[in-house]
């Protein structure tokens, strides 16, 4: 008994799935900077943020929505969208990070038609990663270390 005991448990060990460990980086938009290749027309960016000599691929969506802010850099949980193809109000660019962490929305600009922001904000907000530490500090203000 003792033995199909002692040969239950490893076989237990041994087929229970491994568990990877993972590195957190703190993202702290005063010392990271980061890079990337501003694409237009598309409904993701990307960019590569390093801090303290690590680097960290961060993936985000953008989307041009009805909803306005109040200023510059202003999160929101959520934004509204209008569907008709008719509607020319969806002309304000948000943008959120959704790896390695999810973010809140982050307004950036108000576009002149509906037209030039979807396609522009995908890569305005690749250049606000890359140039702005204020929507670098909305983007990486909402996560824990």
């Amino acid at each position: 008994m003792k033995k199909l005991f002692t040969l239950t448990a490893l076989g237990a060990i041994l087929t229970a799935p491994a568990m990877a460990v993972q590195k957190c980086v703190a993202l702290d938009a005063s010392t990271t900077t980061c890079t990337s290749t501003p694409t237009t027309c598309k409904a993701d960016w990307s960019a590569t943020c390093t801090t303290n000599g690590t680097r960290v691929p961060i993936k985000g969506i953008a989307m041009c929505s009805n909803q306005a802010a109040d200023a510059k850099y202003d999160t929101s949980d959520a934004i509204t969208t209008v569907s008709s193809t008719l509607d020319t109000t969806n002309v304000y660019c948000w943008c959120k990070m959704v790896e390695p962490a999810i973010s809140p929305w982050i307004y950036i600009i108000k576009h002149t038609s509906y037209g030039n922001c979807l396609y522009n904000c995908s890569s305005d907000c690749a250049l606000q990663a890359l140039y702005t530490p204020a929507f670098r500090s909305a983007l990486f203000g909402s996560l824990a270390n």
